[in-house]
């Protein structure tokens, strides 16, 4: 398993909400993210891999909760039905007739990438290189 920045007890004294049921896989998903966001940042590690600066170390766990606040926020819009972008019901009509049914949810930019949150505590310390191409 690769490096996890946050825990669920991180995440819940970060955002002030209790953690997910799945917050574990949540958390490394999202700790994948950073990870890819801040390849080209150059910062000392520990024998773990994991920043040794403690200002590093707390911008990666506090982009790490932020990312997983928005996708817990976002599952809760859509579980209360105020998200229609993220419901995962879809249904048709025509004239008499309405079909109502499920659908898997689809994958989106928004599970991607880092939301702006992560992207401004990240970017505050010059953790993110941008590599522009002609």
């Amino acid at each position: 398993m690769g490096r996890v920045f946050a825990t669920p007890a991180e995440y819940e004294a970060f955002t002030g909400q209790p953690a997910p049921a799945n917050a574990d896989r949540l958390l490394a998903r999202a700790s994948r993210l950073v990870s890819a966001a801040t390849k080209a940042a150059v910062y000392d590690t520990d024998p773990a891999g994991y920043p040794s600066d403690s200002d590093i170390l707390e911008a990666f766990r506090d982009a790490t909760c932020a990312q997983v606040g928005e996708w817990a926020r976002r599952d809760t819009a859509a579980a209360d039905g105020d998200d229609v972008a993220a419901s995962p019901w879809t249904s048709v009509s025509a004239g008499s007739l309405s079909f109502l049914r499920q659908s898997a949810p689809a994958t989106t930019s928004e599970d991607t990438l880092l939301v702006p949150e992560a992207v401004e505590i990240l970017d505050d310390l010059g953790l993110l290189q941008v590599v522009w191409q002609a």
